[in-house]
């Protein structure tokens, strides 16, 4: 009797999680479409303005055109329609010399747009996900 419990409990278990992820919006939708992951990279640019430690690496960069190319570019990373037409990111970020602290305060500064944005954390780390894999394209060791 034990063991039909426990695999009609499994069994349970296995349907929910099953019907659950079948439920879950495609990222590009959780994250609000091209408008909702413009408006993230919106806020991005606006907290990495007040940000001491990564603010002077935006010195003289086109910020509109970097704004296109970052939205443009996550929507594609998350299944979108767009295409990303810019260089690969470790052309992007070669001869830059970024650190480790500079990383993980843009990664700081995107969490906190996503939350000033309503974006849900579950949405957060699906997206965190995808761009965590550009590491080693973007800090060289």
């Amino acid at each position: 009797m034990k063991k039909i419990f426990a695999s009609f409990l499994f069994t349970l278990l296995l349907m929910a999680c099953t019907n659950q992820s079948a439920q879950q919006p495609s990222l590009y939708d959780a994250l609000g479409q091209y408008e909702g992951i413009n408006n993230i990279t919106h806020q991005l640019i606006l907290n990495i303005a007040k940000d001491e430690r990564v603010k002077h690496r935006y010195k003289g960069v086109n910020m509109t055109k970097f704004k296109k190319g970052m939205s443009d570019y996550v929507c594609a990373a998350v299944g979108g329609p767009c295409k990303y037409s810019g260089d690969n990111m470790r052309l992007v970020h070669a001869g830059h010399n970024y650190t480790n602290t500079e990383f993980n305060a843009i990664v700081d500064n995107l969490i906190l747009a996503m939350e000033q944005r309503g974006v849900p954390v579950v949405t957060q780390n699906r997206l965190l996900a995808i761009l965590a894999r550009d590491y080693k394209d973007v800090v060289y060791q």
